[in-house]
């Protein structure tokens, strides 16, 4: 279980000067990456959520927004896991948070498009 680790105030206040609000926050002490990181699901001041993560490295700290894909169908839905978790380095505990599923679900969708 990943250890709580709170986020920078900086990153905080800037996120809520943009009118957004911090939904849910993961801290990875060694991430897929192998870096510290945070992954934010922030929702928006218009309703919608984004993704933002922050990776130190130890020489500098990296802020970076992940593009989130629209789907109309659970297919396309989990095409955007998959990406999500091996493009974009997620994690499966925060992504499982961001779509509303289990962890174990999340699992079972990326070994499904790993064995295509």
């Amino acid at each position: 279980m990943p250890i709580i680790q709170p986020l920078d105030t900086a990153i905080e206040q800037e996120i809520a000067a943009k009118g957004g609000t911090i939904v849910f926050c993961l801290y990875n002490p060694r991430s897929k990456t192998g870096m510290r990181s945070w992954e934010v699901k922030v929702k928006n001041a218009d309703g919608s959520r984004s993704v933002l993560v922050i990776r130190d490295s130890g020489v500098n700290i990296e802020q970076i927004e992940v593009p989130v894909r629209r789907f109309a169908t659970r297919a396309e839905r989990n095409a955007e896991i998959y990406r999500l978790y091996s493009e974009e380095n997620l994690s499966q505990v925060f992504l499982a948070n961001f779509f509303s599923v289990s962890q174990p679900a999340i699992s079972i969708i990326i070994k499904e498009f790993k064995n295509k």
